[in-house]
């Protein structure tokens, strides 16, 4: 695989992680700035329309932010023993960030485990590897690889999917071709790597009164 197509990936995975965080103000913006994109469609019509990001973070809100029963884009809230295993999640999380220098900014008040940080850590991984392919450097291609392939099956892999088919994203108007093409792209990615992440199922906390804030998420690219 080429640089140019890494960085080409790379650049697509920075979009689905814009669309999948907490609407900002320079959403419109940053699609705009994008190659042409099928599946943001619709939330770029919805910021353009009277009521703008106001409207669409009511939507994401609505979707995601209701407590238990809201269609999480957490990992860590996956797994009908997700209690018990949280802790080990993160922190596994945690380490594959850590080991390329990436820290979450934490002004934008997001959790390791979110989709779209996910997803912009594995765009940085693509990135990392173009640039190693540019300097000729195997073994260090050979690292990043092994990483992408670990992270796909440990972790983006299941999520992508688990948040793509839930009930309430396939149905909502905007965001399930959203969260669709996420799912595609992450797909795309396990089949190049020949990755087959396990299912990853949602259980419902019936008991559930605090609902969680999501935040927008943004992690620095290293050159």
């Amino acid at each position: 695989m080429t640089a140019a197509t890494l960085v080409a990936q790379a650049q697509a995975l920075v979009l689905a992680s814009s669309l999948a965080s907490y609407p900002d103000d320079d959403l419109a913006e940053v699609i705009r700035a994008a190659a042409p994109c099928p599946a943001a469609a619709a939330a770029l019509a919805a910021l353009d329309a009277p009521g703008g990001v106001t409207e669409l973070r009511a939507r994401y809100g609505e979707l995601f932010d209701r407590g238990g029963q809201r269609a999480s884009l957490y990992e860590t809230e996956y797994g009908r023993m997700r209690g018990m295993g949280k802790g080990h999640a993160l922190a596994d999380i945690a380490g594959f960030y850590q080991a390329f220098g990436l820290t979450i900014d934490e002004a934008r008040h997001e959790m390791l485990d979110h989709l779209a940080v996910e997803l912009e850590f594995y765009a940085v991984l693509l990135l990392k590897q173009a640039a190693l392919i540019e300097r000729d450097d195997a073994t260090g291609v050979a690292i990043v690889a092994s990483a992408r392939g670990k992270f796909l099956a440990e972790h983006l892999g299941a999520l992508a999917r688990a948040v793509a088919g839930r009930a309430e994203v396939i149905a909502d108007p905007i965001y399930a071709s959203v969260f669709a093409w996420c799912a595609q792209l992450v797909d795309a990615e396990c089949a190049a790597l020949g990755v087959t992440p396990a299912p990853l199922d949602f259980f419902p906390d019936e008991d559930s009164r605090s609902p969680m804030k999501c935040g927008a998420v943004q992690l620095p690219v290293v050159s």
